[in-house]
């Protein structure tokens, strides 16, 4: 049965609705159950035919019969040998596709901790708990704090040593995935009042502020579209007007709506809808392939097994070519908008520079960056998969039939599905024009605006739950148990850990502590250079440590440099931003390849950490060259990042920054007023600041003024 297909033509299309499709893991077990029952009825029918369980003795010695005895021995042996060696993999950190789950939610969840959610590792460690890397972890984190705290590196800051073993502790968590990484994002509000860093009042104020509204909001549209199945349908949409016959036009199509919803939506969300159409549609044409084969053999014409194994070769390069398009055109779209991604929503937050990056200003910024990564990525793909390529087993008919199927279960085109995209319009239309059309004109008598993102983002997110549904009648576009089951609630308590450490990093001096060790080589180097340097490194690190825990750590640390040096924010923390979507190169470095990783196991052959790798390091070595070049250019264009130390950063400092009316010469601008950063040293205690030339003033002389 396992020999030949289990459904030929348009049969399988009826069923792929509502049946998930056996995987490789589930053919797996059958075949070992199929064993079992083998060896169970030879056993049974043994006694029957008169059979011995030992050998007569007059029975001679057959080689026919012990070597294949011994041949499966000796495969039982590399069978286990494997084993062992995938599972030692695993717990290196090489996932693979069929160690992860494939159940929707369970896989939101995986997208993010992927070692978590390894399913086949060896767990030797506290119980069954834990695998190796994450006793490594365990025991580098609380290593690393006992080490800092009784070293005590840092002497002008004493309270900054607590913090920065706190920090390595909660880095080496997220990083091993000892505990979940929401539950480390608590340690700050049990950590930072126990070691007097802060008191719990202001670590909780981190926990809950606009920007947490604003993940809500986001979150509100999101799953409502999920919900009506809306990215599936316009995939399909297009794909009927562009055809399956070239590959080039698919891998567009795909590749385009990934990128443009994760642009307006968000980059985990995105995988989740379309990475299940692509692998319906390589099934199909693996079953199409393999039907033709059989039809061919029982008419007993001329069979060519190598063309068979050449034509499925074809297949499933264009399967590796379409999930790997999605998964970077996805990372590439997130890079587009403040919401698009999660280390964005940590840039949002931080005090320094959260009342200049606005969505739209940041769109802005980041829409040319993004676009240029895509282009990078779809070129690649397109050299190296596809480049003369004729789909194999696709036709209209295919594609006509996963239509039905999809009117079969979600019906025909609703008003539902309409309002609901017109809200995500309106969201998106709403934070585009909100700082020049909405904010100028509701202000306190002091000047200070009343709205940000999140109170325009929450209008079209709450009229949801308003307007009756046509298909579900008696119930809103969205109820809040559909709601409730699908948001994962975790995010919000990412985000604060993340805030509340960069909060403690400027209440104990950590954050001049680093500052001041990275701003000396910052006056060295030539901006551009700089750019060059702070992307690679993000990036690089954002392979390993994740996009999410790498700007957790670096933000904090690149606002006290450029306070440190008195260079304008902008110019380190934008670069930085841009540098944690180009982690291309591991399967689990970003949620999109995560999530196509675990799905494309129900396909013949999954994707592999090599199809990753062989296709990253190119596309992030290009990405970080273009990306850093377009960032110094659009940083300078849309917020003068290259200008000197900017008065509302100042304004943002209080205690460590004073803006002063010195003129000067500074980075080459002449201003009439410029920073003064105060000198918070036990030597000075407070009584001088440093201009950008290194000039020290009497802060006495300027207090009040």
């Amino acid at each position: 049965i396992l020999a030949r297909p289990l459904f030929r033509g348009p049969s399988s299309l009826e069923i792929r609705g509502s049946q998930r499709r056996l995987s490789r893991r589930d053919l797996r077990e059958l075949s070992m159950a199929s064993a079992k029952v083998e060896v169970t009825a030879a056993e049974l029918a043994a006694p029957a035919n008169g059979a011995s369980s030992a050998r007569a003795p007059a029975e001679a010695w057959d080689p026919e019969v012990v070597e294949p005895q011994a041949e499966l021995k000796r495969a039982s042996s590399l069978e286990r040998a494997g084993t062992l060696m995938l599972r030692a993999s695993s717990n290196l950190g090489l996932q693979r596709a069929n160690t992860l789950p494939t159940e929707p939610t369970q896989l939101q969840h995986a997208a993010t901790m992927p070692i978590m959610f390894d399913q086949e590792a060896d767990r030797p460690w506290c119980g069954g708990l834990w695998k190796t890397q994450q006793l490594v972890g365990f025991v580098l984190g609380v290593g690393m704090a006992v080490a800092l705290t009784c070293a005590r590196p840092i002497s002008q800051y004493p309270q900054a040593n607590l913090m920065l073993a706190m920090t390595a502790l909660c880095a080496s968590f997220w990083v091993f995935e000892v505990i979940p990484l929401f539950i480390t994002a608590l340690f700050p509000i049990m950590l930072l009042p126990l070691l007097k860093i802060s008191s719990s009042d202001i670590v909780a104020q981190a926990y809950w502020n606009w920007i947490s509204l604003l993940v809500i909001d986001v979150c509100i549209l999101s799953i409502a579209l999920e919900k009506v199945g809306v990215a599936r349908r316009v995939a399909l949409k297009i794909l009927l007007k562009v055809g399956v016959k070239h590959p080039g036009p698919m891998l567009v199509s795909f590749m385009g709506l990934g990128w443009l919803l994760s642009a307006l939506v968000n980059c985990i969300a995105i995988p989740l809808l379309l990475t299940p159409l692509v692998v319906g549609l390589m099934q199909v044409a693996e079953e199409h392939v393999r039907n033709e084969h059989a039809d061919a053999e029982a008419a007993e014409e001329g069979v060519d097994k190598a063309g068979l194994e050449q034509r499925l070769r074809k297949v499933q390069r264009l399967a590796d070519c379409l999930l790997l398009g999605v998964a970077y055109s996805s990372t590439a779209g997130g890079l587009a908008t403040l919401t698009g991604t999660m280390p964005h929503f940590f840039l949002a937050g931080e005090t320094m520079i959260a009342g200049q990056v606005t969505w739209t200003s940041w769109l802005i910024f980041g829409l040319p960056i993004s676009a240029a990564t895509c282009l990078l990525a779809f070129g690649l793909l397109w050299l190296r998969y596809i480049r003369g390529m004729v789909v194999e087993g696709l036709d209209a008919t295919v594609l006509h039939g996963e239509y039905e199927t999809l009117v079969a279960e979600l019906g025909k085109c609703s008003r539902d599905e309409v309002v609901i995209g017109l809200m995500q319009l309106l969201q998106v239309a709403l934070m585009i024009i909100r700082p020049f059309a909405i904010s100028p004109y509701l202000t306190s008598p002091y000047g200070d605006k009343f709205v940000n993102d999140a109170t325009v983002a929450a209008l079209p997110a709450v009229l949801l739950f308003f307007i009756p549904s046509v298909t579900r009648p008696g119930q809103a576009l969205l109820t809040w148990p559909d709601f409730q089951k699908k948001f994962d609630f975790g995010l919000l308590l990412l985000i604060g850990g993340a805030l509340a450490i960069s909060s403690g990093f400027k209440q104990s001096g950590l954050n001049a502590a680093l500052g001041d060790a990275i701003a000396r080589a910052i006056p060295h180097v030539h901006p551009l250079a700089l750019n060059i340097l702070i992307v690679v490194s993000v990036a690089l690190c954002s392979q390993v440590f994740s996009s999410v825990g790498t700007a957790a750590a670096m933000l904090p640390v690149l606002e006290s440099a450029a306070l440190m040096s008195v260079v304008n924010p902008l110019s380190l923390i934008l670069p930085a931003m841009v540098g944690t979507s180009f982690a291309f190169l591991l399967p689990t470095a970003t949620p999109s390849n995560v999530i196509v990783l675990a799905l494309s196991q129900d396909l013949m052959r999954a994707l592999r950490v090599r199809d990753f790798f062989t296709n990253g390091w190119p596309l992030t070595a290009a990405a970080c060259l273009l990306g850093a070049v377009l960032s110094h250019v659009m940083g300078w264009a849309v917020f003068d990042s290259s200008s000197p130390f900017p008065s509302w950063a100042c304004e943002a400092s209080p205690g460590e920054c004073m803006f002063v009316d010195v003129p000067g010469i500074v980075q080459g601008r002449f201003v009439s007023a410029q920073a003064c950063i105060i000198d918070l040293s036990r030597s000075s205690d407070g009584g001088l600041c440093r201009l950008w030339n290194g000039t020290a003033l009497s802060t006495e002389a300027y207090v009040g003024m």
